[in-house]
């Protein structure tokens, strides 16, 4: 692995300010990669737990994926809005900048780390509780938790320093580096899980273990940054650049855990609708957009970095530029998905083990999730392009807007109307909502301006 950051002059802009368009894939692609492959861990550790501890492992990773999510979701909330930071200043040229924000975040996501461990070895058996984790199940949980909230400065280090070096360009070490987690992962569950027996503590130590080691790589490059030289003095914290931090962080966040969140309320409604048979077709509908959505999500994760930098450049025409090749790959791509998904929809529920009674019923809730793709692609985007520019709080209207207004209305409306059908239509229609949201804004904006 080579360091493919740029090197640049202090006080100059950054090169890939000038010309965005130019370096537009080397971005966008490893961004994409990286999003699916960190999709992968959860089912990696589900395929080693699942043949070695059978269903009762299986359901215990599902009762406890909250906790570890909260765990990656701050450390990745943590350092995309330090990554913003470094970007915008890098963006004009204001190499001092970059280096403080870089620096700020970095001892920001170590107290995030420090305070996230202590708050989970003390409440998390009492979590596993709350999420439904009784008896055999619990026990099973907490032996994961316990290794994984003992360690999660891995977790989170890891999570937080990839932004960070995809901020300076160092875009493909960052890729890299996951891939490296990812096999690592799969080396130690099977050494963990399957050779040494050491079960749900083996899974998470598997984990926590690829992730750490993945954190050390991370600290290497960045020690070893052309782009921005790093330098001991440049870890302290600065007041405003914490709370500027923190507020871009909640985006991130948000889109880091809303697909948790919304995982549970589709649970419920299908427990309460369809019983057993539509949370098994609705496990279906989670393992295929949660399979397709990171290759979307990556586009506008991609695309932050360059809409940062052109933002503090002052290239508003680059960011334009920027944006509209992601809207037409976002829109391209999420069309190829959705009718895929479509014309795969017999084949799809056989691949995840479904039985032939749910698999026929599971039709019409494909059909529905792809149709849902295109549009919550775009949002995704968006909010990406939203909190590249430091425009915090249209960002959150949305990101949060999704778990928290639009899908519970739906989930909540249509099943009345239509039964468990509702459901399956509450993903599109919520998305539709989104947009016309999106829209209004645009509109309301435009209106504004002319005036």
């Amino acid at each position: 692995m080579s360091n493919t950051a740029v090197s640049f002059s202090a006080n100059a802009p950054h090169p890939h300010a000038a010309h965005p368009e130019r370096y537009f894939f080397h971005y966008i692609l490893p961004a994409m990669a990286s999003q699916l492959l960190t999709g992968f861990f959860i089912i990696v550790d589900g395929f080693f737990i699942g043949r070695a501890m059978g269903d009762a492992g299986l359901a215990a990773i599902n009762i406890l994926w909250p906790l570890p999510a909260v765990i990656l979701a701050t450390g990745l909330g943590i350092g995309s809005g330090g990554g913003v930071l470094v970007a915008m200043a890098l963006g004009r040229g204001d190499e001092q900048g970059a280096a403080k924000a870089r620096g700020n975040t970095i001892i920001l996501l170590v107290l995030a780390a420090l305070a996230v461990t202590v708050g989970l070895l003390a409440t998390y058996r009492e979590a596993l509780l709350l999420l439904g984790a009784t008896g055999h199940l619990h026990k099973l949980a907490c032996d994961y938790m316990q290794v994984a909230a003992l360690l999660c400065f891995g977790q989170i280090l890891n999570a937080g320093l990839n932004p960070l070096l995809r901020s300076t360009g160092a875009t493909v070490p960052a890729m890299a580096i996951t891939v490296y987690s990812l096999f690592a992962n799969i080396a130690l569950d099977w050494l963990f899980i399957m050779v040494l027996n050491f079960g749900m503590a083996g899974a998470a130590l598997a984990t926590v273990a690829a992730q750490i080691t993945s954190a050390g790589l991370e600290i290497v490059f960045l020690l070893r940054s052309r782009a921005l030289p790093f330098s001991f003095k440049q870890l302290c914290l600065t007041p405003p650049l914490v709370k500027k931090t923190l507020l871009i962080a909640l985006s991130p966040f948000g889109l880091s855990l809303s697909g948790s969140l919304l995982i549970m309320l589709n649970n419920w409604q299908c427990l309460a609708y369809g019983g057993e048979s539509a949370a098994a077709i609705y496990a279906i509908i989670s393992y295929l957009v949660g399979s397709l959505q990171p290759l979307l999500s990556g586009i506008g994760e991609g695309a932050q970095p360059l809409i940062s930098l052109c933002s503090g450049a002052g290239n508003e025409h680059g960011i334009r530029r920027v944006f509209l090749r992601a809207l037409a790959l976002c829109l391209g791509l999420s069309f190829v998905l959705c009718m895929g998904s479509i014309a795969l929809r017999t084949q799809i529920p056989v691949l995840f083990g479904a039985s032939l009674e749910t698999a026929v019923r599971s039709h019409f809730a494909i059909i529905c999730a792809a149709l849902s793709l295109p549009l919550w692609g775009v949002v995704r985007l968006f909010c990406s392009y939203f909190y590249a520019r430091g425009h915090s709080k249209k960002s959150l209207l949305f990101i949060y807007g999704d778990p928290l207004a639009a899908s519970p209305l739906c989930l909540y409306v249509l099943p009345l109307w239509f039964g468990i059908n509702g459901i399956w239509l509450a993903a599109p229609a919520a998305q539709v909502l989104l947009c016309a949201g999106l829209l209004m804004m645009q509109l309301l904006e435009k209106r504004k301006f002319a005036l």
